[in-house]
């Protein structure tokens, strides 16, 4: 049987992640996105709420794709614990180029929405057709 013709589903997660040595509040979120090889990944300071507020977001160094797959783990290094607390699937893979804002639709609480992470920071809408490029 042949896989021609057949797309690429991407994951993403959302950790939760407390005791984190650098973390004043002492919790912030972890939003991993699958791009091939690794995930994208941005600290997040609260949860995004749909059709709510931007929340702070910090674009970290990639993580592995095995984080993706995790639902409770002590991280390395005595950097706390990483729970999962949301997963779902991308609706399109990332552009080949890096860019300096992300807009892409995704599944999130079983509702097909648009991510923004932009210099404001993390936004989830559930009027995606306003909101892509």
């Amino acid at each position: 049987m042949s896989n021609l013709g057949e797309k690429k589903v991407y994951r993403w997660v959302l950790l939760k992640h407390i005791g984190s040595p650098d973390d004043i509040k002492g919790i912030h979120f972890d939003l991993l996105l699958e791009d091939k090889e690794f995930c994208r990944t941005w600290r997040l300071s609260d949860i995004p709420l749909l059709n709510g507020p931007y929340v702070d977001s910090v674009c970290i160094q990639p993580h592995d794709l095995y984080w993706l797959d995790v639902e409770e783990k002590v991280v390395s290094g005595n950097r706390g614990v990483a729970t999962r607390i949301k997963q779902g699937i991308i609706l399109q893979s990332f552009p080949s180029v890096e860019v300096s804002a992300i807009n892409l639709p995704l599944v999130w609480d079983k509702l097909e929405v648009a991510l923004v992470i932009d210099e404001n920071g993390c936004r989830i809408f559930n009027e995606k057709s306003k909101y892509f490029f």
